[in-house]
C-alpha cells in the first residue's frame, strides 16, 4: 500500500501534543492514522519542471548581435545569429521519423507530417517543430482524442522524448514534448491537416521573391524580442499573414490574392469543408514591377500597419484587400467569393468569424478563423505603438540609407501607457430621467438621444461593432466605434453672437460645432468606442466612452467634457418632467408667470428663487453625505483618483484592468465650476440659473438611485 501524507497545522503547541498523543488510535479506511511532530519547515513539493523546454525558448538579445556596417551587413548579422541553418533544419527531420516509429506500434501506417515555420524557411533558433499525425482511415472514429494515448507511447522512449505534456481539452488537442537528439520542442496534433496546407501556401508565396524570407524573419525576431508574439499574444502565423497581406497591396503588388490562386477548380483540395488547394506554379504568378529593397519593404510594412484601421477592417489575404468587419455581421454584404463561407456558416459546419476583437486577421483557407483573436485591447494598442515607432524610425533613417534603422527598432522601445489611467468615462441615466417618457420603447428613445449627441451635435459617424442581449439579467449592450478629427468639445471660445442667439437647444449646439469645425485648428486623431447599456428593474441606461487609440491627455480632456455635459444635454433632449419656475435676475417676482421659456419648456425664475434652489441643492448634498455616505460610495462607480468602486445598480460595472470615471452630481458641479471660471462674466451671468437648474435635476436623479439601492 502506498503511504499518504498530510500536514496538520495546529493553533498552538498544546494542540500539537494532543494530536501526537492520538497517534495510532484513529482508524481511517482500514489503517491506523500515525501522527508525529513535524520538525522541519514545510516545503511544497516541486511541480513538473520543463527546464529543457524553457532553455530552448531563450532568444539571443539584439545587444549581442554585431549591428555595425550598413543596413545589409546588419541584416546579414541578424539572420546569421537568429535563423536556423540548413544543417539544423535537416537534423530536425529525424524528429518526425522518431515520432512515426513510436506511434506506429499502435497506429501502423501513421504518417508524421511536418508543418509550421521550420518547414517554411522562417525557423529561428527558438522555433518549435509542429507535427500533424495522419492516421489511417480505420483509426478514425467520432470524438476521438488521441493525445493521451500518444503521450503514453512517447513516454516509452525516454532516450528520445522528455518533458511530455498532453493538452486534451484545447481547441486543437496537442502533445508537447522535448526531442532530446535535436534539442527541439514539438507540438503534436491529430485533429486536422489544415496547418500543413497553410504551411505549403506560405512556402509558395514567400519564396516568390528572394527578399521576402529575410523580411519575414526580421519581423518575427522583432516581435519576439519586444514580447509582442507568443502564447496569448500575436502568433507567428498571424504575423506572417500580416506580411503576406501587406505584400498583396498596391503599389507593391508582389503577391497575388489566395482567391486568385484558387480560381481553377482543378486545384481544389477540401479539408474540413474548406478549400485548401491552390495553383502552385510559381512561373504563372503575375509578374511584378516592384523594385523596392529589403529596407524599403520592411519600412513600408511598419508604415502600412501604423495607419491601418484595425477597428473597422479585416486583414484578408484571401481577397488580397481589406474587408469591412460589418460585412461579416450581415453576410449578404460579403463579396460573391465568400459563397463557401456563407454556406459553411448557414449549414453550421463552422461558426461565423469573430470580428469584435481588436485585431481581425482572417485565415486564407479556414475563412471563419480569426488568427489574431487572442490579441486583447491593451496588447493591440501596444502593437500599434510599436508599428508607429518603427514607421517613424524608418522615416527618419531612409534618407541615411537606413543606417540605424535596425538598431532603433530592435534596441529601442516606444513609450507605452502602462500606468493606471482613465481609459473610460461613464455617465448613467437613472429612472428620474425617464418619468416623462410616454413611449414604452424607452430604450429606443435613449438610443436616439445618445446618437443625436454624437452624430448631430458632435458631428461624428458611429459604426455599430457589437450588440449583445442577456435575457436572464435583462440587460442589453450596444457598442459603436468612431473617430474624432477636430476637438469639438472645446466650446468655450464660441462667438458671443452664436451663444446668445435665439435658437433651440439642438440647433444652437449644432451651430457651435459647425463654427468649431470651420476654424483652422490642427487636426487630431482620436479613436474611441461608445457603449450603451440598458437594464430593467429599475430602468438604468449607461453611456460609456472608451479609449481605442489617441493621446491619453486628449482623451482625458474629452472625457471630462463628456461627464460634465451629458447630463445637461440628455435632459434637454429627453424633456425631463422637473419644471420648477426660476425667475431670471432683473425681473419682478410677480412676473414669473410671464417669463420667456427656453427650448426645454422651462420657465426662468428670479435670482432669489435661484439662490434658494442652489441652497436646497447644497443642503441635499450635505444630507446625503451625512446619512447616506456609505450607500453613495457603493452606488457611484468612480473617484477622481481612479479607484474603482462597484456600482450595484450599474448594468455594466465590471472593468478588467481599465479605470472608469462616471458622472455624479458632485463631479458635475466641480467641472461646471471649473468651466465657469474660464468664461467671461457676462456668459456666467446668463448661465448660472441653468447650471443651478441642471445640478438640481442631477441631484434628484442621484438621490433616487440611492433610495432604490437602500
Amino acid at each position: 500500500m502506498t503511504d499518504h501524507f498530510a500536514v496538520l497545522v495546529c493553533n498552538n503547541a498544546q494542540d500539537v501534543e494532543t494530536a501526537v498523543e492520538a497517534s495510532n488510535t484513529i482508524h481511517v479506511y482500514g489503517s491506523f492514522l500515525t501522527i508525529r511532530k513535524f520538525t522541519k519547515e514545510y516545503q511544497k513539493p516541486p511541480g513538473r519542471q520543463f527546464n529543457l523546454s524553457k532553455q530552448k525558448c531563450i532568444i539571443v538579445e539584439p545587444k549581442d548581435i554585431d549591428l555595425t556596417g550598413d543596413f545589409f551587413a546588419q541584416t546579414a548579422a541578424v539572420l546569421a545569429r537568429v535563423r536556423l541553418t540548413q544543417g539544423e533544419v535537416e537534423r530536425i527531420s529525424t524528429l518526425y521519423a522518431d515520432v512515426e516509429a513510436a506511434l506506429s506500434t499502435v497506429w501502423p501506417g501513421c504518417v508524421a507530417m511536418p508543418f509550421g515555420s521550420i518547414t517554411t524557411g522562417l525557423g529561428i533558433k527558438t522555433s518549435d517543430a509542429d507535427c500533424f499525425v495522419d492516421l489511417p482511415p480505420r483509426f478514425h472514429y467520432p470524438q476521438a482524442n488521441h493525445v493521451n494515448k500518444a503521450k503514453r507511447l512517447l513516454q516509452q522512449y525516454p532516450a528520445n522524448f522528455a518533458e511530455i505534456l498532453s493538452i486534451p481539452r484545447a481547441n486543437t488537442p496537442i502533445v508537447k514534448f522535448y526531442h532530446i537528439p535535436t534539442g527541439t520542442n514539438c507540438d503534436l496534433s491529430f485533429k486536422t491537416p489544415l496547418g500543413a496546407q497553410n504551411s505549403k501556401l506560405i512556402t509558395f508565396l514567400l519564396h516568390a521573391d528572394p527578399k521576402l524570407i529575410p523580411i519575414a524573419v526580421i519581423i518575427k525576431y522583432w516581435a519576439k524580442v519586444h514580447e509582442l508574439s507568443g502564447t496569448g499574444r500575436l502568433s507567428n502565423y498571424a504575423l506572417t499573414m500580416l506580411l503576406i497581406f501587406y505584400l498583396q497591396q498596391p503599389p507593391m503588388s508582389i503577391l497575388p490574392s489566395v482567391e486568385w490562386l484558387q480560381r481553377d477548380a482543378e486545384n481544389d483540395y477540401i479539408v474540413d469543408g474548406w478549400n485548401t488547394g491552390f495553383m502552385n506554379k510559381r512561373d504563372m504568378i503575375p509578374p511584378t514591377t516592384n523594385t523596392s529593397s529589403i529596407a524599403e519593404l520592411l519600412g513600408g510594412f511598419f508604415e502600412f500597419y501604423a495607419n491601418f484601421n484595425f477597428h473597422e477592417l479585416v486583414v484578408c489575404p484571401f481577397m488580397g484587400k481589406p474587408i469591412k468587419k460589418q460585412w461579416f455581421k450581415e453576410p449578404g454584404l460579403l463579396p460573391p467569393e465568400y459563397t463557401r463561407y456563407c454556406k459553411n456558416v448557414t449549414d453550421e459546419i463552422s461558426f461565423p468569424m469573430r470580428v469584435t476583437t481588436s485585431f481581425c486577421v482572417q485565415d486564407p483557407f479556414e475563412l471563419s478563423h480569426n488568427v489574431a483573436s487572442s490579441v486583447g485591447s491593451r496588447l493591440a494598442e501596444d502593437i500599434v505603438a510599436y508599428f508607429k515607432f518603427a514607421a517613424n524610425a524608418y522615416e527618419t533613417e531612409k534618407l541615411n540609407n537606413c543606417q540605424n534603422f535596425l538598431k532603433t527598432i530592435l534596441l529601442q522601445r516606444p513609450k507605452l501607457n502602462k500606468g493606471r489611467v482613465h481609459r473610460e468615462f461613464r455617465f448613467s441615466m437613472f429612472p428620474k430621467y425617464f418619468e416623462a417618457l410616454k413611449d414604452p420603447d424607452w430604450k429606443g428613445t435613449v438610443r436616439m438621444v445618445v446618437l443625436s449627441v454624437f452624430e448631430k451635435i458632435l458631428k461624428l459617424q458611429l459604426g455599430k461593432i457589437e450588440e449583445k442581449t442577456n435575457p436572464e439579467q435583462k440587460k442589453e449592450k450596444e457598442k459603436y466605434w468612431t473617430i474624432m478629427r477636430q476637438p469639438v468639445w472645446r466650446r468655450r471660445n464660441v462667438s458671443k453672437e452664436l451663444r446668445n442667439a435665439n435658437l433651440g437647444f439642438l440647433e444652437k449646439e449644432m451651430k457651435i460645432t459647425e463654427e468649431i469645425l470651420a476654424k483652422d485648428t490642427p487636426p487630431i486623431e482620436m479613436e474611441f468606442q461608445v457603449i450603451m447599456t440598458y437594464s430593467e428593474n429599475p430602468r438604468i441606461a449607461t453611456v460609456t466612452v472608451k479609449l481605442s487609440n489617441a493621446p491619453m491627455e486628449l482623451f482625458v480632456e474629452f472625457g471630462r467634457f463628456f461627464i460634465s455635459t451629458m447630463p445637461t444635454w440628455t435632459m434637454n433632449l429627453l424633456k425631463p418632467p422637473t419644471k420648477k419656475p426660476i425667475v431670471i435676475p432683473g425681473m419682478e417676482k410677480g412676473d414669473a408667470g410671464n417669463n420667456s421659456k427656453d427650448d426645454t419648456g422651462m420657465a426662468k425664475g428670479d435670482a432669489k428663487d435661484a439662490a434658494q434652489s442652489k441652497s436646497d441643492t447644497e443642503e441635499l448634498n450635505k444630507t446625503n453625505g451625512d446619512s447616506n455616505g456609505d450607500e453613495r460610495e457603493k452606488n457611484n462607480t468612480v473617484t477622481e483618483s481612479g479607484e474603482k468602486v462597484t456600482d450595484t445598480n450599474s448594468s455594466d460595472a465590471k472593468t478588467s484592468d481599465e479605470n472608469v470615471t462616471e458622472v455624479t452630481s458632485d463631479n458635475v458641479k466641480d467641472v461646471n465650476a471649473e468651466i465657469a471660471k474660464d468664461v467671461n462674466d457676462e456668459i456666467v451671468k446668463d448661465e448660472n440659473a441653468e447650471i443651478v437648474k441642471d445640478n438640481s435635476n442631477i441631484e434628484s436623479a442621484t438621490t433616487e438611485m440611492i433610495a432604490l439601492s437602500i
